[in-house]
């Protein structure tokens, strides 16, 4: 029973020395590669000490095993067909010639000790002792050029073995179990060879054999396990035995400098991609972030890119024109798009993304590379609300220049309609009461004409002026005297001015005009409203304006404080964007046929630019309208603050 509890331990102790190397490997990353292969070459020494001490446990009946070769050394063959698996070429080469060296050392002091023994003058240079010590040397050194023999032919054999298997498609755990088999076979059935050189006892088929052989089944189960959870095998292609053999023996110096400027592009790699000023970052399948850098980190609210690790985005983002698109799966071309980031939030952001998938050590990924498009899509809409605007204002100084025109010409025409009646009046004097009352009648219809020519001109801004410095609150209070009969019992009008105002630089009556124009249309659209009707007239300094200063683009930059506003708000039915647009268009109007001219807002528009103001409507169908009156301070500005 106690040969079961140590083969039992050692087994055990076997497969804790590979667990061990293997969190080694694992945390090259974090640690560092150097104290995987400071253990490796230890392990190595040890495992010689092992095998020099004669250590052997029973595995069953008369079979025996070196503890030092099965359960030491197996375990670094099988790591060094991880670091193969996992890094390729030249890291193997290193684990090679890192034993070489470790051998060299050996034999190198092994033989000094032998010679300084037999050195003139040393205790043991002749009699019995010195023959006995002489043959110790000796036979330690046939030893270990047998071992170190072995050794190198099993590192050599494990990779061409593991990349032939892998190339004739068998699956990994197979391949690597194949591999560590015919490795220990090749090493077993050189060390028979060697031994029948330097005429040692070697059975072929001993203990020994047997235990490695089972050991490197179990072995080659756990890297397959380690592999498939952690690492992922980059061999690819197929080589024959002689390219394999070749990569090992040969080309060293170049494979290091290959590695020395991979290294550098690396660096540079990482480099540009750390400092980049878009976004990046990779994704795997699922949609989970692999890898980040510092700009990504920023506009997804994160310290370092280490945060993102295994985050999702999908919650994060609304993809705007590619509705069919997710962040994963199987991506077979790259695709661009544009989406909302924290929609919602505080942190909102719009992004022009560009996906692409990549190939990678065998694994699918994606790299998401986004620009924040925020401030320039604002810069954008900013940009083409003010051409609409320049063209609007365009549009509406030509109809002002014909309209200038046409009411001049028209006013010609009305003095002389009128100045006939007159002439009718004075030589004939009729006396029918018929032709009176027709007369009556052109004159009435000619004096309309004129008020229709004069709102003409004002639109056209070639009407005459007398600007002067008002008192705001007398000239809200004497429109909302005209206003006469259109009062209403269940209208509610206020106007809020504050004290300390100061001056507004107008002409009294065409300011009147136009409050009396808006307050008229702001009654006719709350005549449907079933609720109570409410008209409020405010004013204030521009800079307290409930709404933000859109000056039209050929008044350029405003300053606030020189401007005062003029707020009229109603409770009617509102109205839609496109009549906003052709709100100001003369002869434009929604009232029935008869009711309106169209020249009522055209008029306030004309008057209003032409003191140097503009005029701001906020509506919605079904909540009533504001109109924003801005016009410019009069005196020095004292009481504008």
């Amino acid at each position: 029973m106690e040969h079961v509890h140590a083969l039992l331990l050692t087994f055990l102790e076997m497969t804790f020395i590979f667990v061990g190397l293997g969190l080694l490997y694992s945390q090259r990353r974090a640690i560092g590669s150097a104290p995987f292969y400071m253990s490796l070459g230890l392990l190595f020494l040890f495992s010689h000490f092992v095998s020099a001490a004669n250590i052997s446990a029973v595995l069953f009946g008369a079979y025996n095993y070196e503890v030092g070769r099965a359960v030491v050394f197996l375990p670094i063959l099988t790591a060094y067909l991880m670091v193969y698996i996992t890094e390729g070429t030249l890291a193997a080469q290193r684990i090679i010639i890192g034993a070489a060296v470790l051998f060299g050392l050996y034999l190198y002091l092994g033989e000094l000790t032998r010679l300084q023994c037999n050195w003139y003058g040393f205790s043991l240079t002749s009699g019995p002792e010195a023959i006995t010590l002489d043959s110790l040397f000796a036979g330690s050194r046939d030893s270990m050029n047998m071992a170190a023999l072995t050794y190198l032919v099993d590192l050599l054999i494990l990779p061409i073995a593991y990349t032939r298997l892998k190339n004739f498609g068998l699956r990994r755990v197979y391949a690597i179990q194949s591999a560590l088999l015919t490795a220990l076979l090749f090493g077993t059935l050189l060390s028979w060879v060697c031994a029948r050189v330097y005429e040692f006892p070697f059975p072929f088929f001993s203990g020994d054999f047997l235990a490695r052989l089972i050991g490197g089944c179990w072995l080659g189960v756990l890297l397959a396990v380690y592999l498939s959870k952690i690492e992922v095998d980059i061999r690819s292609g197929s080589k024959s035995p002689l390219d394999i053999l070749f990569a090992f023996v040969g080309s060293y110096g170049r494979s290091k400098e290959l590695e020395e400027n991979l290294r550098e592009w690396t660096d540079r790699y990482r480099l540009v991609l750390e400092n980049a000023g878009e976004m990046i970052v990779m994704l795997n399948r699922n949609g989970q972030i692999v890898d980040a850098n510092f700009a990504a980190a920023r506009l997804l609210g994160c310290e370092k890119p280490d945060d993102l690790a295994n985050q999702s985005l999908a919650p994060r983002m609304r993809i705007l024109d590619r509705p069919d698109l997710t962040l994963g799966g199987n991506l077979a071309l790259p695709v661009r798009f544009q989406c909302r980031l924290d929609e919602g939030t505080a942190r909102e952001k719009l992004l022009s993304c560009s996906l692409s998938p990549i190939q990678t050590r065998g694994q699918l990924l994606l790299v998401l590379i986004g620009r924040d498009i925020t401030e320039e899509s604002r810069l954008a809409s900013e940009k083409a609300r003010l051409a609409e605007q320049l063209v609007h204002s365009q549009r509406i100084e030509a109809l002002g220049m014909l309209a200038g025109g046409i009411a001049h010409d028209f006013n010609n025409y009305i003095h002389a309609i009128l100045g006939h009646v007159d002439v009718i009046n004075f030589l004939h004097q009729p006396d029918n009461p018929e032709v009176v009352a027709h007369l009556e009648k052109i004159t009435s219809i000619a004096e309309q004409a004129g008020n229709l020519t004069s709102q003409l001109l004002g639109f056209a801004r070639k009407g005459k002026y007398q600007v002067t410095d008002l008192d705001l609150r007398q000239v809200l209070e004497n429109s909302l005297g005209l206003l006469g009969p259109r009062k209403q019992r269940d209208l509610s009008i206020s106007i809020e001015v504050p004290d300390g105002l100061g001056p507004v630089r107008a002409d009294a009556l065409q300011l009147q005009q136009v409050m009396l124009n808006l307050m008229i249309n702001a009654i006719d659209a709350m005549e449907n409203n079933p609720d109570r009707q409410i008209l409020t007239i405010e004013a204030g300094p521009a800079s307290n304006a409930p709404i933000a200063l859109e000056p039209p683009p050929e008044r350029g930059t405003v300053d606030p404080a020189d401007y005062l506003f003029i707020r009229v708000t109603d409770n009617g039915s509102g109205m839609t964007e496109q009549t906003r647009r052709k709100l100001f268009e003369p002869f434009f109007t929604t009232k029935p046929v008869g009711q309106g001219t169209g020249m009522g807002l055209a008029m306030a528009y004309g008057i209003i630019s032409n003191h140097q103001g503009w005029i701001q409507v906020e509506s919605e169908p079904g909540k009533g309208t504001s109109f924003f009156l801005f016009l410019p301070f009069g005196g020095r500005g004292e009481a504008q603050a």
